[in-house]
């Protein structure tokens, strides 16, 4: 039997385009349903940037 390959998450991240981008096109490296909390977030659209923030 052969071994499953597995790839890390960082690898991932990287051939799906997370880190890369300038202003509206920009995907950020965390989202706010990547990380587990049980506080309060926000999202607010960017006034230059016309992007997402997650706060």
């Amino acid at each position: 039997m052969s071994k499953r390959t597995r790839t890390s998450k960082v690898v991932m991240s990287i051939k799906d385009g997370r880190g890369s981008g300038v202003c509206a096109d920009y995907k950020p490296w965390l989202n706010i349903q990547d990380v587990s909390s049980l506080e309060r977030s926000t999202r607010v659209r960017g006034i230059k940037s016309n992007r997402q923030h997650e706060l």
